[in-house]
């Protein structure tokens, strides 16, 4: 029965949010006729709503009501390693495309994303951000054989590049060979809309630059890694680049 009911608040929650967030008016009888509860429960769902961080306003008296401030957001950010990574690539891309349109608010945005994580992520998150690179345009040789990457198999590698674990791949290269590889992603570089896993190689012993969309398959492995100066792991794959 504990369970019912607490399954059964987590969906009024749901749609009291769901109401709030259509920008309407209300009074208190209003929302508690809507999800059939008192005025008290209700003003009970609004205070666990305050403290998960939505803006809930409430005037009192004749006319009053309670709304949802317009310019809003959520003060606690629950993200996963996709999002995290995924919203730390949306403004490394913003930076390199250099332009006061959308550079203007980026400080301030940043600072406030920041905030937003516990104080014992934030350094994670910061050092995560360094090891996420973004270059120029891919070049049209490059274009003519891309394909975009198939989601399961960008998640794989993006686990392992957070958690900084091994990766098992299948890796096809320009001539359609295919080989086994154990890789330890330690960087990944945006020339868009191409992404490149900078990894170091077990089956090569050296450092050795992947396309993601000729993973064909990718698995997260146990064995963590300990990361490569970048500098260092980008000339050993320069190196390599020029001897062939």
């Amino acid at each position: 029965m504990g369970r019912k009911k607490i399954l059964s608040r987590l969906e009024r929650l749901d749609e009291l949010i769901g109401l709030l967030k259509a920008g309407e008016f209300y009074t208190v009888s209003d929302l508690a006729n809507r999800l059939s509860v008192t005025p008290r429960t209700l003003m009970r769902d609004l205070d666990v709503l305050r403290d998960k961080g939505y803006p809930i306003e409430a005037s009192q008296g004749r006319g009053g009501g309670i709304w949802l401030r317009r310019h809003w957001g959520i003060g606690r950010l629950n993200l996963n390693y996709r999002e995290v990574i995924d919203l730390l690539l949306s403004m490394a891309v913003m930076e390199k495309i250099g332009s006061p349109i959308f550079l203007g608010n980026l400080k301030a945005i940043r600072h406030k994303i920041s905030v937003s994580f516990p104080q014992e992520q934030r350094d994670r998150i910061q050092a995560l951000r360094r090891r996420i690179l973004v270059g120029e345009l891919a070049s049209q040789q490059v274009l003519e054989d891309f394909q975009n990457v198939a989601a399961i198999k960008g998640h794989a590698v993006y686990e392992a590049f957070f958690e900084m674990k091994e990766l098992k791949i299948t890796y096809e290269d320009a001539e359609k060979k295919k080989t086994k590889r154990i890789i330890e992603p330690h960087y990944l570089l945006l020339n868009w809309p191409v992404w490149y896993v900078m990894a170091w190689d077990h089956l090569r012993n050296d450092a050795r630059c992947f396309r993601l969309d000729r993973i064909r398959t990718a698995k997260t492995i146990e064995n963590s890694f300990r990361l490569i100066n970048e500098k260092k792991l980008m000339e050993s794959i320069e190196d390599f680049a020029s001897s062939i």
